[in-house]
């Protein structure tokens, strides 16, 4: 070898070893053989019995695929022999979860609401998070009026965090529908005790109040004081609930004259309310109503209560002349008892006043201006929830 050649092998060398080794793979195909093992008896060293039906199975592809299975496998039986073992679990879930660990793939047109509930079931107990993860998210892009009963009692049995959440936060933006859904009848008591117990369920009480009686009518059996307790009687209106609750026999009729007591004379009745942190409920057309009491005196009427702790005010094209202008502000949830939020000066540098306090449902918002020229023409009135109070609303002024 001259050193011509010599040189070159050297340099060809190096460039291999500096090129990242090219691997073809073939992955599918490999997926697609393993498939065909799936509780087929070639092979097969193990055998299932699930309802009476025996179904052939491979040790070391099942102990490797999955923890659970490698503690059954090989740590927990000792002989080959024994290696026929009876599950108290659902057939077909079953069968998709081995389809799952042999080829890594899942029926999902195939499986209705049930059927995933059943997976899902299986997933948590062989601790197969990837599987788990993914039937957690396709259930929570499919919360709908008629399942998220379902999903959260599954949730909960499977103590599933994140669906849990996600399905009370969907019952609570959803809650006069979901009340009065027949799926609502097949919730579980401690389901529905934690349900009424939120303070964000938006469905009028009394509605709440009939949809507690149909539950209880639908589960007989089951003890209703513990879940009656949690119903917010003095938001019902008086002659609802000298008629309708206290002919029910779903709470103590003797009480129910301390509730209308308490709902006369209390001026922070528990509330329900939607929580939306950010969004402006004062001036979204859908959520509520602007009016003018008369000409110095305006009311915001949310849809529904909400809970806030930010107002504020900005007046475009306010006259750079005005050195200030005077307005009270107050909040209400039922238009008779008002909390004052205190008498505010209004400089036309900036031309806006931010007003934080603690978080509180609110359903009326009443200003009074207290300069005798009318300025709500130009008057933008905001109202929302910020996780940090001190923060000021952003203005775009003319």
């Amino acid at each position: 070898m001259n050193s011509h050649e010599s040189f070159s092998s050297i340099a060809a060398k190096r460039r291999r070893i500096a090129e990242p080794e090219r691997v073809q793979t073939f992955g599918e195909g490999v997926l697609l053989d393993m498939d065909l093992l799936c509780m087929n008896d070639l092979y097969s060293d193990v055998s299932f019995f699930v309802e009476d039906q025996r179904i052939s199975g491979h040790c070391a592809i099942l102990a490797t695929r999955c923890k659970y299975f490698h503690t059954m496998l090989f740590e927990s039986m000792s002989e080959w022999k024994e290696r026929q073992i009876r599950l108290t679990v659902p057939l077909e879930a079953f069968k998709v979860i081995l389809g799952y660990l042999y080829s890594g793939t899942l029926p999902m047109s195939t499986m209705d609401v049930g059927a995933i509930f059943q997976v899902l079931g299986l997933a948590n107990l062989y601790g197969l998070l990837q599987l788990q993860t993914f039937l957690t998210e396709h259930l929570l892009e499919t919360l709908s009026v008629g399942n998220v009963c379902t999903i959260l009692d599954t949730a909960r049995q499977f103590n599933i965090a994140d669906l849990i959440t996600k399905s009370l936060n969907f019952i609570d933006a959803n809650g006069a529908k979901v009340i009065e859904d027949d799926s609502f009848q097949k919730l579980s008591k401690e389901s529905l005790e934690e349900v009424l117990s939120r303070e964000t369920l938006i469905a009028h009480e009394l509605n709440v109040f009939y949809a507690v009686k149909e539950w209880s009518r639908h589960n007989p059996d089951v003890d209703i004081k513990s879940v009656a307790s949690l119903l917010r009687l003095p938001l019902i209106k008086v002659e609802d609930l000298l008629g309708t609750v206290r002919r029910s026999g779903l709470v103590d009729a003797n009480n129910i004259f301390d509730v209308i007591d308490k709902a006369i004379k209390s001026e922070n009745l528990p509330y329900r309310a939607r929580e939306s942190p950010g969004v402006d409920v004062a001036s979204v057309s859908e959520w509520g109503t602007r009016s003018m009491l008369n000409k110095n005196e305006i009311l915001i009427e949310l849809s529904f209560w909400c809970f806030i702790n930010n107002i504020g005010i900005c007046i475009s094209g306010i006259n750079n002349s005005i050195q200030m202008l005077d307005f009270t502000v107050a909040i209400s949830c039922d238009k008779t008892h008002w909390v004052g939020l205190g008498t505010f000066k209004f400089s036309a540098f900036p031309p806006y006043l931010d007003i934080t306090f603690m978080r509180r449902p609110v359903r009326f918002i009443r200003i009074l201006q207290l300069t005798r020229k009318n300025y709500f023409k130009d008057m933008v009135i905001r109202a929302s929830l910020s996780p940090d109070t001190t923060q000021e609303m952003a203005w775009e002024t003319a």
